[in-house]
This record gives structure tokens, C-alpha cells and sequence, in this order.
């Protein structure tokens, strides 16, 4: 039996002019839902949202200081612009050092691996539709030089091993946000897919790069350090793989990802496997307490979802009473928040590592697609009817030259005898010195630069398509 209370509910805000409005009813639900498992009633705090809405977006938020660092709820919520948000992946909330409490599960945000891991995962994926499955996430790092190339899997993403662990091999991302700066290891320094630096000194990710840490074993000096020099070009893929058969998943279809666990529902029923899972602490698998979990509903809608003194078992079992056809666990205890909508519908105990937030969006975001390949790491948005991209993506694929003027403020692209030059936040574009005018001008977010995409695409006779169900623009050179 199952009953449901509406607390609140909002829509997700009106679509820029000219663009078909989204969704017949509400893309964000939250309420309180009555359900009887083992002859007992329990009240289970969900929120359900639809991610097709092109003004949510999913993806895990880590402490403001730095990954290993913790944020109070509120206040990763608040600077989220959350229009709903649960607690995430488990960490090491019980570490004295207040920069140790590391993440335990894995994360990706935007396409961009932001902790690496093997776990149970919901995953938002490039359908905008969520699914759950057991994953093992990594990457793939090559270096070039001229005719010859060198790749290695590190240890992890934006991880510490111990100052013991001489032979680790660490890739940092801009995510990790504080300095690398972990003895007896050397520091790879890469810009713009380039390798810029190599020390042992303590050293900042660049905001346009990555830092590839080595220990300094015996084996990474013989058989790492040496086949790597400045210079170098670096090319850098996602690797994932199902974490029972071993079988290769397309990582590159994920808009996000988090994983914690154990798994509670498949298919509409009960699958609870700890083992399988990973775990065996007799706290998690036998004693009740307060849980949070994320499942998949009938419709296709993310659930998230709070409830108090129960056991994985009955979280389990209330899952597939609520109608969930896929579901599984999150961090829980003095850990389980939940928001919606202005509301903190269930306030954790303590401050925590990471949560997992729907962000309401001032304008419509869209998906790119280059030449065939879905790039999730690069997102555009809808502004005054016209669709902007990054312009580093159409650069990459249009093989172009081009250069930032420093004095003026802007960037020339020259590509087959053709320049057209950009100038953030002015409509006038100058095409091969002759001016033009734009229906929306250049801008840069975030340290990019956003460009009309059909003007650019169409400017060196390439082709642009539109999928109005993802709001994604293909381009084809």
C-alpha cells in the first residue's frame, strides 16, 4: 500500500523565447509517501525529478576547500543553486585531520571524473535518463612524443594513498583544489594537453590542465619518469568497466555520476547483495538507522528519498513498495540530508564531503555532439533564442588556427584563407576585417568563450543539427 502527501512542488521555469517548452507537469516533486513493508507502515521523504527538463541538471558537488574537506549541507545547497539535493557517497567523516575525509565512491560531474572508484552507481546518462549499475571507473593517460606514445593507468583520480606508497601514480584535476604537494614524488605538470613542468616542488593544478603525480619508486624512476618530458602532448580517456563481468562500459555517454551502495532494487525487485557490493560492516548490513537513497521510478524519474530507523533490508523493500525499479543505497546516519525546493526536508548530524544536487539553470543547457562523439565535457546554453557553445571543441575538430589578442580583447580563428574574429560581449564580428553583426554576442563563462554555434559551424561549410527531445546540437565538419 502506498500513500502519497505533496508537500510542495515548482516547475523548472520558463524555456528561453522561441524554443518549445519542456515537460507536461512539474519537473520536481517532494512529499512525504506512507508505505507497508513486513505488516509495519513507514513514512518515507522523497523527492521525484524529471532530469529531461533542460533547465535541472545532475551532478555530485564536493566541499567548497577541497576534495577531503567538508561543507555543512546548507551551504553546498546554497552555492548550488540546488533546486533539490541529496546527501552523496560515503567518506571518512571520522578522520581528526579535517583536510583526510576523502570521498569513498566514485564521482563525475559534467563529464569530468571527479573521484575515481568501484561501486554501485547511478548515473545520468546522455539520454537524460538515470540508470544504476555496478561499475569500476578509471583513467587512460598516453603520452606523446613525435612517432612514439607511453600510456599508464594510474592508481586513481584525486586521491592519496599514504606517504608509504612510493609506487603510487595519482592524476589530479582542478577538482582536488589545493596544492600537490605529497613527499617523495615527482610532479607532471600539463596545460592545454601539454606538459609544462616536471619537479619534485609542491605544485597548483592549472585550471586549464591536470598534475600526473608519481612516487618516486624504484620502478616509476626506471620505467615512468624517464619516458615522460615537457613538451609532450597528452591524450586522456575516461575507462570503465562493469565491475563483475569485466565487460568495457562507454563512460563517455555519462553526463554524471556517484556511486556508494549496496544495490536494493533490479528490475522492480529486491536485490540485495552485500558482498557483491562490497561491504561487511555488521553496522551497515543488520542495524537500523536513518537512510538515503537514489532510485529510478516507473516513469523514468529520479528518486530521492530519507527515511528513519530502518534497516537495508526494509530500505530495500520500501524502495520496490514505492514503485522504484531500480534503487540503491547512499550514505546514511548522522549523514542523510535531503532538500527540495527552499525546504531541508531531512538535516544531517554532521557536515559532509559531497552531495548530490539537481541545479536549477537560468538558461536551457545543451548537449554537444562533434563529428559523431558525444562530448559531455563541453555544454552549451540557449540565450536569446541562439544556441552558444565552448569554442575550443569547434576549434579542435575545424583543425584551426588561432590566437587571443592580449591589448584588444579578443580571438582571431583563420581556417582555409578565412579569419573571423570574436570579441566577448560585442554583437560585431569581424570577417576577414570586414564587420558583421551577430544576433547574440560571444561570452565567457568560467574562464570560456561561448560562440554562436551555427554561425561559426556554417561559417567553414560545416553542418549543424538539433535534437529537440536532449537539446542537442550536432555538428558535423
Amino acid at each position: 500500500m502506498r500513500k502519497l502527501l505533496i508537500l510542495l512542488c515548482c516547475t523548472a521555469g520558463i524555456l528561453a523565447a522561441g524554443q518549445a517548452a519542456y515537460a507536461a507537469g512539474p519537473s520536481v516533486q517532494a512529499g512525504t509517501e506512507q508505505v507497508t513493508v513486513g505488516g509495519k507502515t513507514m513514512t518515507v521523504t522523497t523527492v521525484r525529478v524529471d532530469l529531461r527538463d533542460p533547465l535541472l541538471a545532475l551532478e555530485p558537488v564536493t566541499a567548497r576547500s577541497a576534495i577531503g574537506y567538508d561543507e555543512s549541507f546548507a551551504s553546498i545547497v546554497e552555492r548550488s543553486q540546488a533546486a533539490a539535493a541529496i546527501n552523496g557517497t560515503f567518506f571518512n567523516a571520522y578522520e581528526k585531520a579535517e583536510d583526510s575525509r576523502y570521498p569513498n565512491g566514485l564521482l563525475v560531474a559534467s563529464g569530468e571524473t571527479v573521484h575515481s572508484g568501484t561501486n554501485q552507481s547511478l548515473i545520468w546518462m546522455a539520454d537524460k535518463l538515470p540508470v544504476i549499475r555496478n561499475v569500476e571507473l578509471g583513467i587512460r593517460v598516453t603520452f606523446v612524443q613525435g612517432k612514439q606514445t607511453s600510456t599508464y593507468f594510474p592508481w586513481g583520480v584525486n586521491k592519496y594513498y599514504g606517504d608509504g606508497q612510493t609506487d603510487q601514480v595519482v592524476w589530479y584535476t582542478p577538482a582536488m583544489g589545493r596544492i600537490i604537494d605529497y613527499p617523495n614524488s615527482t610532479k607532471i605538470v600539463i596545460r592545454e594537453n601539454v606538459v609544462t613542468r616536471i619537479t619534485e616542488e609542491a605544485v597548483s593544478v592549472p585550471g586549464d590542465g591536470y598534475v600526473f603525480m608519481a612516487g618516486n619508486s624504484d620502478n616509476n624512476r626506471n620505467n615512468l619518469l624517464p619516458r615522460v618530458q615537457v613538451g609532450d602532448t597528452v591524450d586522456l580517456e575516461t575507462v570503465a568497466k562493469d565491475a563483475v563481468s569485466g565487460e568495457a562500459v562507454d563512460a563517455g555517454m555519462w553526463l554524471s555520476a556517484i556511486g556508494a551502495g549496496p544495490k536494493l532494487v533490479t528490475g522492480g525487485a529486491v536485490d540485495l547483495d552485500f558482498a557483491r557490493d562490497g561491504f561487511d560492516d555488521p553496522k551497515l548490513m543488520t542495524q537500523a538507522n536513518r537512510r538515503s537513497f537514489v532510485g529510478i521510478d516507473g516513469e523514468g524519474r529520479l528518486v530521492m528519498g530519507t527515511m528513519d530507523g530502518v534497516t537495508v533490508q526494509q530500505e530495500a523493500e520500501a524502495a520496490v513498495a514505492l514503485g522504484l525499479r531500480e534503487a540503491m543505497n547512499l550514505d546514511g546516519g548522522a549523514s542523510s540530508g535531503l532538500y527540495a525546493e527552499g525546504t531541508v526536508l531531512t538535516q544531517p548530524g554532521r557536515d559532509l564531503s559531497n552531495v548530490l544536487v539537481v541545479r536549477r539553470l537560468a538558461e536551457p543547457r545543451t548537449q554537444l555532439e562533434v563529428n559523431g562523439r558525444f562530448r559531455p565535457e563541453f555544454q552549451g546554453f540557449i540565450r536569446q533564442d541562439t544556441t552558444l557553445v565552448p569554442i575550443r571543441p569547434l576549434l579542435q575538430a575545424l583543425g584551426a588556427e588561432f590566437k587571443w589578442n592580449e591589448a584588444e580583447g579578443n580571438l582571431s580563428v583563420v581556417k582555409d584563407g578565412k579569419t573571423l574574429t570574436f570579441t566577448p560581449d560585442r554583437r560585431e564580428i569581424l570577417v576577414d576585417g570586414k564587420k558583421e553583426a551577430l544576433d547574440t554576442p560571444p561570452v565567457i563563462v568560467d574562464g570560456r568563450l561561448y560562440v554562436p554555434v551555427r554561425y561559426v559551424v556554417e561559417s567553414w561549410g560545416g553542418k549543424v543539427e538539433w535534437d529537440q527531445n536532449l537539446y542537442r546540437v550536432s555538428l558535423e565538419f
